[in-house]
């Protein structure tokens, strides 16, 4: 009897450890710039992973230049921004059979021009979105703003794809959106042509429409109208947007583990997502200049508190 406990034991012993036991799976992490925001995601990715399953995994952090060769063959690839995105996928362009990649800290539209819309499909290529859902953006618009009824936004040629799914956030909160494409050269006249029309303008994370030519002349042009700039990362705050909302590197890199995470004990990647986490800064003086009486916290905590299930 007690020789049969004794081998009861040592089986469950045995199938309690096996994971444990077997070899890490091999995951590369491809970054497009080895430091600043992409290596705080990296790591906040790794972090994040080895959090609750530590030992599973071997990693290989580098720049996108030195991955050579797509052998041996990792079981994971991670592309950190969009020129590693680019460089994994044309790695293993000729490989009939490639690993699952995860992009991290990608603009949902470079990664929607880049990825395989079949292997997106199929569960074989995913991402971190950089930018936000439109649903967070508008209800931060209405928490901030309360007293706005129409808001301004410049698209481009690839921004305008996402207009409907803004419309329809923007309509769910009593918020009328009025768009306005950006054609070739024609910024300018698009933005003078909407502002008077609108009581704020929401900056759309499109780099044809803001890049670091037209940004100060956009915050000029709005900051005379006396008309606040809802901003996508903290350096519109700092130039002069009247609020932002963004997520962080490292929160940005730590979504990217948790997929990871789910993706372990899956063939598949989850589907292409949104950061969970985010921050919202605030521009004191400017919303001084304009009598808004707003806290850069609460505003964070109030707009966490209407996604929760």
């Amino acid at each position: 009897m007690r020789r049969g406990v004794a081998i009861l034991v040592t089986l469950i012993l045995c199938l309690m450890t096996y994971g444990s036991n077997a070899a890490p799976l091999a995951v590369w992490v491809a970054l497009s710039d080895t430091g600043g925001v992409h290596a705080e995601a990296a790591e906040s990715l790794r972090a994040a992973f080895e959090r609750n399953l530590p030992g599973r995994v071997e990693w290989r952090i580098a720049h996108l230049s030195q991955f050579h060769s797509a052998r041996p063959e990792p079981q994971w690839v991670v592309a950190v921004g969009t020129a590693a995105q680019r460089a994994m996928q044309d790695l293993f362009a000729d490989d009939p059979t490639p690993p699952p990649l995860l992009a991290i800290l990608v603009p949902r539209l470079a990664f929607e021009r880049l990825a395989d819309p079949e292997r997106v499909r199929s569960g074989l290529q995913s991402a971190v979105f950089l930018d936000q859902p439109p649903a967070r953006q508008m209800e931060l618009v209405r928490l901030a703003l309360p007293s706005l009824h129409s808001l301004g936004i410049l698209l481009g040629a690839e921004s305008k794809a996402h207009l409907p799914a803004l419309e329809r956030a923007a309509r769910e909160r009593g918020i009328q959106l009025l768009a306005s494409q950006v054609v070739g050269d024609g910024l300018f006249p698009a933005l003078q042509g909407l502002l008077p029309q609108v009581d704020a303008l929401l900056a759309a994370p499109d780099p044809h429409v803001f890049n670091g030519q037209t940004a100060a002349n956009i915050l000029a042009a709005t900051y005379r109208r006396r008309l606040p700039l809802i901003g996508f990362s903290s350096a519109y705050t700092r130039a002069g947007a009247l609020v932002s909302l963004h997520s962080t590197p490292a929160q940005v890199g730590e979504r990217g583990g948790e997929l990871l995470r789910q993706a372990y004990a899956s063939p598949t990647l989850p589907p292409p997502q949104w950061p969970r986490e985010f921050v919202v800064t605030v521009n004191a003086d400017v919303a001084r200049s304009l009598g808004l009486p707003l806290d850069q916290e609460q505003l964070a905590e109030r707009l966490r508190l209407k996604e929760k299930p």
